[in-house]
């Protein structure tokens, strides 16, 4: 059977890299390439793509504002994108996970980290691609890791640890379930939810809360918007598969 290569696109402003990078890909992939960020948006609204190749630094508008446009998109929000800069980015490698970034290389690129990079962001997408998306918000990330180490081979997991960053989130993404830590600082769970509501109305995901300590005030401090379950934390893991389950019936 005949082996299907995954659709790339390069958007950088130099031609000679572009040439470079697609000679390496020639037998792994099928590239598209295109010369900035404005003819990637164009290009974007016309062809379906499995993955960017996206410069940092270019003019008119940079790899992170071409980031934000191409997300806006709707059948390019989960497009997973590769940085490629000629420095090491703090603000990029910080903001991975926010931005829906796989990770970014530094150039020049060699032709193995290339295609291994590639080959393993592609066949993750491809593994769980099928799979439900749930966004897990809690303040502690030892309980998150817990929680991901249990759901990471049923679902695709995306952790987060804070209201403020889960908001971000939210702005370019709407995972199928959310499961939310109801005491957080800045934030607690009705608090969070009303501003789900608030910021993006047409969103209307699933809650689970978890919380440390259930009381009949926590359940009383929810307006319309309601979470489907309220979990005692720690959660057991036969009880929450099922809530989840119950969830994702059709």
């Amino acid at each position: 059977m005949e082996k299907i290569l995954p659709n790339i696109l390069i958007v950088d402003d130099d031609i000679q890299t572009i040439k470079i990078m697609s000679l390496y890909l020639e037998e792994t992939a099928n590239v598209f390439s295109v010369l900035g960020g404005i003819q990637a948006l164009d290009f974007l609204k016309q062809h379906s793509v499995d993955m960017i190749l996206l410069d940092v630094e270019m003019p008119d508008m940079n790899g992170f504002q071409t980031l934000e446009q191409i997300r806006k998109i709707k059948e390019c929000s989960h497009i997973p994108v590769i940085l490629v800069t000629g420095h090491r980015d703090r603000y990029a490698s910080l903001n991975i996970r926010i931005l829906g970034i796989e990770g970014y290389l530094l150039k020049p690129v060699s032709k193995e980290v290339l295609n291994c990079r590639i080959s393993e962001i592609y066949q993750k997408n491809t593994e769980t691609s099928h799979r439900k998306t749930i966004l897990l918000i809690d303040d502690d990330m030892a309980y998150l890791k817990q929680l991901n180490s249990l759901l990471k081979d049923s679902y695709h997991v995306i952790m987060i640890n804070s209201g403020k960053l889960a908001l971000n989130y939210l702005l370019k993404h709407t995972p199928d379930l959310i499961l939310l830590d109801y005491q957080m600082p800045g934030y607690n769970g009705s608090d969070f939810m009303r501003e789900i509501q608030e910021k993006y109305p047409d969103k209307q995901i699933p809650v689970i809360l978890m919380t440390g300590t259930l009381t009949q005030e926590i359940l009383n401090g929810f307006d319309t918007y309601i979470p489907v379950a309220c979990l005692q934390k720690p959660v057991n893991k036969e009880t929450l598969f099922e809530h989840i389950e119950n969830v994702f019936k059709p």
